[in-house]
Protein backbone atom coordinates (compact mmCIF):
# COMPACT_ATOMS: atom_id res chain seq x y z
CA UNK A 1 0.00 0.00 0.00
CA UNK A 2 1.40 3.21 -0.80
CA UNK A 3 0.97 5.96 2.32
CA UNK A 4 1.80 9.38 2.69
CA UNK A 5 3.59 11.05 5.77
CA UNK A 6 3.23 14.02 6.03
CA UNK A 7 5.52 15.47 8.52
CA UNK A 8 8.01 12.93 8.84
CA UNK A 9 9.59 14.31 12.03
CA UNK A 10 10.00 12.93 15.64
CA UNK A 11 6.64 10.64 15.15
CA UNK A 12 6.46 10.46 11.12
CA UNK A 13 9.78 9.31 11.13
CA UNK A 14 9.81 5.52 13.19
CA UNK A 15 6.35 5.20 11.88
CA UNK A 16 7.56 5.24 8.42
CA UNK A 17 10.35 2.86 8.85
CA UNK A 18 7.48 0.77 10.54
CA UNK A 19 5.61 0.77 7.27
CA UNK A 20 8.52 0.37 5.41
CA UNK A 21 9.28 -3.09 7.10
CA UNK A 22 5.85 -4.08 6.69
CA UNK A 23 6.30 -3.41 2.79
CA UNK A 24 4.32 -0.39 2.24
CA UNK A 25 5.48 2.57 -0.05
CA UNK A 26 5.96 5.52 1.81
CA UNK A 27 5.58 9.05 0.69
CA UNK A 28 7.50 11.32 3.11
CA UNK A 29 7.50 14.86 3.68
CA UNK A 30 9.84 16.65 5.93
CA UNK A 31 10.79 20.90 5.96
CA UNK A 32 14.41 21.10 4.91
CA UNK A 33 16.05 19.88 2.02
CA UNK A 34 19.32 18.24 4.84
CA UNK A 35 16.68 15.98 5.59
CA UNK A 36 14.61 14.93 2.81
CA UNK A 37 17.77 13.41 1.62
CA UNK A 38 18.16 11.73 4.79
CA UNK A 39 14.43 10.19 3.80
CA UNK A 40 15.40 9.39 0.43
CA UNK A 41 18.57 7.28 1.63
CA UNK A 42 16.20 5.36 4.07
CA UNK A 43 14.76 4.21 0.61
CA UNK A 44 11.23 6.97 0.69
CA UNK A 45 10.15 9.13 -1.77
CA UNK A 46 10.75 12.16 0.19
CA UNK A 47 9.53 15.50 -0.71
CA UNK A 48 10.45 18.89 0.80
CA UNK A 49 7.27 20.49 1.57
CA UNK A 50 5.88 23.26 3.96
CA UNK A 51 2.45 24.25 4.44
CA UNK A 52 1.14 27.10 2.46
CA UNK A 53 3.44 25.51 -0.83
CA UNK A 54 1.63 25.16 -3.69
CA UNK A 55 -0.52 21.70 -3.58
CA UNK A 56 -0.59 21.59 -7.69
CA UNK A 57 3.13 21.40 -7.87
CA UNK A 58 4.08 17.89 -9.93
CA UNK A 59 6.74 16.93 -7.44
CA UNK A 60 3.60 16.03 -4.62
CA UNK A 61 1.34 14.21 -7.38
CA UNK A 62 3.09 10.51 -6.27
CA UNK A 63 1.54 11.85 -2.64
CA UNK A 64 -1.87 12.96 -3.60
CA UNK A 65 -1.81 9.64 -5.04
CA UNK A 66 -0.99 7.79 -2.11
CA UNK A 67 -4.13 5.51 -0.45
CA UNK A 68 -4.17 6.85 2.99
CA UNK A 69 -2.54 10.13 4.03
CA UNK A 70 -1.25 10.45 7.43
CA UNK A 71 -1.68 13.96 8.97
CA UNK A 72 1.00 14.74 11.69
CA UNK A 73 2.05 18.32 11.39
CA UNK A 74 1.78 20.07 14.71
CA UNK A 75 0.53 23.73 15.29
CA UNK A 76 3.73 24.45 17.21
CA UNK A 77 4.57 27.05 19.39
CA UNK A 78 5.36 30.92 19.07
CA UNK A 79 5.33 30.26 15.20
CA UNK A 80 4.83 33.43 12.73
CA UNK A 81 2.79 31.21 10.47
CA UNK A 82 0.40 29.47 13.11
CA UNK A 83 -2.70 32.16 12.21
CA UNK A 84 -2.19 30.95 8.63
CA UNK A 85 -2.10 26.82 10.06
CA UNK A 86 -5.86 26.39 9.82
CA UNK A 87 -5.95 28.06 6.01
CA UNK A 88 -3.38 25.98 5.24
CA UNK A 89 -4.32 22.68 6.19
CA UNK A 90 -7.87 23.35 5.11
CA UNK A 91 -6.51 24.03 1.75
CA UNK A 92 -4.55 20.59 2.07
CA UNK A 93 -7.26 18.41 3.03
CA UNK A 94 -9.68 20.00 0.34
CA UNK A 95 -6.73 19.04 -2.26
CA UNK A 96 -6.70 15.71 -0.76
CA UNK A 97 -10.37 14.75 -0.87
CA UNK A 98 -10.08 15.60 -4.72
CA UNK A 99 -7.30 13.30 -5.22
CA UNK A 100 -6.63 9.69 -5.02
CA UNK A 101 -6.41 9.92 -0.58
CA UNK A 102 -8.92 7.09 -0.26
CA UNK A 103 -8.16 7.35 4.28
CA UNK A 104 -6.79 10.20 6.61
CA UNK A 105 -5.41 9.88 9.94
CA UNK A 106 -4.70 13.00 11.92
CA UNK A 107 -2.71 13.33 15.12
CA UNK A 108 -4.74 15.14 16.98
CA UNK A 109 -3.90 15.34 21.15
CA UNK A 110 -5.67 15.26 24.45
CA UNK A 111 -5.58 19.15 24.97
CA UNK A 112 -8.34 19.54 23.14
CA UNK A 113 -10.52 18.63 26.42
CA UNK A 114 -8.58 21.32 28.16
CA UNK A 115 -8.53 21.62 32.14
CA UNK A 116 -11.71 19.12 32.99
CA UNK A 117 -11.17 16.78 35.91
CA UNK A 118 -12.09 13.41 35.94
CA UNK A 119 -11.80 10.29 33.86
CA UNK A 120 -11.79 11.55 30.00
CA UNK A 121 -13.20 8.83 27.50
CA UNK A 122 -13.55 9.46 23.63
CA UNK A 123 -17.62 10.09 24.35
CA UNK A 124 -16.40 13.08 26.61
CA UNK A 125 -16.86 16.51 25.84
CA UNK A 126 -14.19 18.79 24.82
CA UNK A 127 -13.21 22.18 25.92
CA UNK A 128 -10.11 23.28 24.76
CA UNK A 129 -8.16 26.04 26.78
CA UNK A 130 -5.24 26.51 24.77
CA UNK A 131 -4.92 28.00 21.37
CA UNK A 132 -2.72 25.07 20.58
CA UNK A 133 -5.66 22.92 21.54
CA UNK A 134 -8.74 25.24 19.82
CA UNK A 135 -6.76 24.82 16.26
CA UNK A 136 -6.66 21.13 17.04
CA UNK A 137 -10.42 20.71 17.04
CA UNK A 138 -11.46 23.01 14.35
CA UNK A 139 -8.96 20.85 12.28
CA UNK A 140 -10.82 17.55 13.34
CA UNK A 141 -14.24 18.96 12.46
CA UNK A 142 -12.30 19.73 8.69
CA UNK A 143 -11.10 16.15 8.61
CA UNK A 144 -14.26 14.28 9.01
CA UNK A 145 -16.36 17.35 6.57
CA UNK A 146 -14.26 16.06 4.43
CA UNK A 147 -13.65 12.63 4.83
CA UNK A 148 -16.35 12.00 6.93
CA UNK A 149 -15.96 7.83 7.84
CA UNK A 150 -13.07 7.57 5.80
CA UNK A 151 -10.79 9.21 8.40
CA UNK A 152 -9.70 8.08 11.70
CA UNK A 153 -8.73 11.04 14.40
CA UNK A 154 -5.94 9.69 17.07
CA UNK A 155 -5.77 12.26 20.26
CA UNK A 156 -2.41 10.99 22.13
CA UNK A 157 -1.80 12.39 26.05
CA UNK A 158 1.66 14.02 26.06
CA UNK A 159 4.62 11.89 24.21
CA UNK A 160 7.29 10.09 25.56
CA UNK A 161 10.34 8.41 23.94
CA UNK A 162 13.51 8.09 22.09
CA UNK A 163 15.56 10.60 24.33
CA UNK A 164 12.16 12.94 24.68
CA UNK A 165 10.89 12.86 28.58
CA UNK A 166 9.36 15.50 30.30
CA UNK A 167 11.40 15.02 33.35
CA UNK A 168 13.98 16.77 31.51
CA UNK A 169 12.56 20.30 31.39
CA UNK A 170 11.48 20.05 35.11
CA UNK A 171 14.95 18.70 36.40
CA UNK A 172 16.20 21.52 39.07
CA UNK A 173 13.15 23.38 39.18
CA UNK A 174 11.52 24.09 42.78
CA UNK A 175 8.20 25.16 43.94
CA UNK A 176 6.30 23.67 40.51
CA UNK A 177 2.93 24.10 40.73
CA UNK A 178 0.03 21.43 40.72
CA UNK A 179 1.70 19.14 42.35
CA UNK A 180 -1.54 16.87 42.32
CA UNK A 181 -2.48 16.63 39.21
CA UNK A 182 -2.46 13.44 37.24
CA UNK A 183 0.00 12.62 34.14
CA UNK A 184 -1.11 11.20 31.11
CA UNK A 185 1.37 9.91 29.04
CA UNK A 186 2.13 7.64 26.19
CA UNK A 187 5.02 6.47 24.43
CA UNK A 188 6.18 6.79 20.59
CA UNK A 189 6.34 3.09 19.99
CA UNK A 190 2.75 2.47 20.82
CA UNK A 191 1.49 5.54 19.25
CA UNK A 192 3.37 4.32 15.86
CA UNK A 193 2.04 0.73 16.84
CA UNK A 194 -1.68 1.99 16.51
CA UNK A 195 -1.26 3.99 13.83
CA UNK A 196 -0.35 1.42 11.72
CA UNK A 197 -2.93 -1.11 12.73
CA UNK A 198 -5.81 1.46 12.02
CA UNK A 199 -4.53 1.42 8.48
CA UNK A 200 -4.06 -2.52 8.37
CA UNK A 201 -7.38 -3.39 9.72
CA UNK A 202 -9.08 -0.15 7.98
CA UNK A 203 -10.26 1.29 11.17
CA UNK A 204 -12.24 4.40 10.47
CA UNK A 205 -14.85 6.68 11.42
CA UNK A 206 -13.54 6.26 14.87
CA UNK A 207 -12.05 8.88 17.54
CA UNK A 208 -8.88 7.31 19.63
CA UNK A 209 -7.07 8.05 22.81
CA UNK A 210 -3.89 6.94 23.53
CA UNK A 211 -2.58 7.24 26.54
CA UNK A 212 -0.51 4.85 29.10
CA UNK A 213 -3.45 2.79 31.93
CA UNK A 214 -1.51 4.31 35.53
CA UNK A 215 -1.84 7.82 36.09
CA UNK A 216 0.65 8.79 38.84
CA UNK A 217 0.66 12.35 40.43
CA UNK A 218 2.33 14.86 38.74
CA UNK A 219 4.97 15.60 41.82
CA UNK A 220 5.27 11.44 42.24
CA UNK A 221 6.26 10.67 38.94
CA UNK A 222 8.45 13.16 37.90
CA UNK A 223 10.23 13.36 41.13
CA UNK A 224 11.13 9.54 40.30
CA UNK A 225 11.51 10.17 36.73
CA UNK A 226 14.56 12.54 37.44
CA UNK A 227 16.22 10.76 39.86
CA UNK A 228 16.00 7.58 37.16
CA UNK A 229 17.06 9.80 34.34
CA UNK A 230 20.01 10.71 36.33
CA UNK A 231 19.02 13.88 36.59
CA UNK A 232 18.17 16.80 39.39
CA UNK A 233 15.27 16.40 40.67
CA UNK A 234 12.17 18.81 40.46
CA UNK A 235 10.48 20.41 44.15
CA UNK A 236 7.13 20.73 44.13
CA UNK A 237 4.54 23.24 46.26
CA UNK A 238 3.15 21.27 49.17
CA UNK A 239 -0.66 19.87 47.96
CA UNK A 240 -3.39 17.99 49.00
CA UNK A 241 -2.50 14.13 48.53
CA UNK A 242 -4.83 13.93 46.02
CA UNK A 243 -5.14 12.78 42.73
CA UNK A 244 -6.75 15.89 40.60
CA UNK A 245 -7.54 16.93 36.90
CA UNK A 246 -8.02 14.83 34.15
CA UNK A 247 -7.17 11.10 33.74
CA UNK A 248 -7.16 9.75 29.67
CA UNK A 249 -8.77 7.13 29.38
CA UNK A 250 -7.92 5.10 26.14
CA UNK A 251 -9.12 1.54 27.71
CA UNK A 252 -12.14 1.59 24.89
CA UNK A 253 -9.59 2.84 21.71
CA UNK A 254 -7.56 -0.07 22.46
CA UNK A 255 -10.25 -2.69 22.43
CA UNK A 256 -11.31 -1.34 19.31
CA UNK A 257 -7.18 -1.49 17.74
CA UNK A 258 -7.24 -5.10 19.69
CA UNK A 259 -3.78 -3.99 20.80
CA UNK A 260 -2.22 -3.84 24.29
CA UNK A 261 0.36 -1.14 24.94
CA UNK A 262 3.86 -2.24 25.60
CA UNK A 263 4.58 0.81 28.21
CA UNK A 264 1.41 0.65 30.02
CA UNK A 265 2.71 2.42 32.89
CA UNK A 266 4.86 5.69 32.54
CA UNK A 267 7.36 4.40 35.30
CA UNK A 268 8.37 2.07 32.04
CA UNK A 269 9.29 4.87 29.85
CA UNK A 270 12.30 5.42 31.80
CA UNK A 271 14.30 2.48 30.67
Amino acid sequence: MQIAVVGCGWLGLPLSLSLQKSGHKIIATCRSKQKTSELTELGFNAETFELGNELMHDRLAALFASRVLVLNIPVGRKNPKTKHYLQHMQALLKHAANSQIQNIIFISTTSVYGDDSGIITEQSATNPQTQSGQINLSLEAMVREYFTDHSTIIRPAGLVGNNRHPAHYLAGKSDLPTPDIRVNLVHQDDVVCAIQTVIEKDIWGKTLHLSALEHPTRAEYYTWAAKRLGLNPPSFINGEGVAMGKQIDATRSLQVLGISLRYPSPFEMCQ
